[in-house]
């Protein structure tokens, strides 16, 4: 019978770890100086905003480096991001950035900004 109390303990004890107790009536650091910058400041890069209206026309045709230029100046991005078919990409929103979606015969799916 006390085998069945084993879980229960267990995921008490991991409740335990989880929960973190404060001291202290003070907020931690870190809230008090992120409450005062915009949300995502810190790693977001500063530059122009991008604009992914301007290059739409560039859907359907084959990237290349000067295609990739030529969008991201007309787009007023600070970077761009190539994603290919099955390529692992992050999923943290930069208003900067384009994002330049590629098939897998080098074409251009879609244009985004993010």
């Amino acid at each position: 019978m006390i085998w069945k109390l084993i879980p229960i303990a267990l995921l008490a004890d991991l409740t335990a770890c989880a929960s973190g107790t404060r001291t202290d009536s003070s907020p931690p650091a870190s809230s008090q100086t992120s409450s005062s910058a915009a949300p995502g400041s810190a790693t977001t890069p500063s530059g122009p905003d991008c604009d992914a209206q301007p290059v739409q026309n560039l859907v359907g045709q084959k990237y290349s480096d000067s295609v990739g230029n030529d969008a991201l100046r007309r787009s007023n991005s600070g970077s761009m991001r190539l994603l290919k078919p099955g390529q692992v990409m992050t999923m943290e929103y930069n208003a900067h950035r384009l994002n330049i979606i590629l098939e897998g015969n080098g074409s251009i799916s879609a244009l985004r900004c993010g």
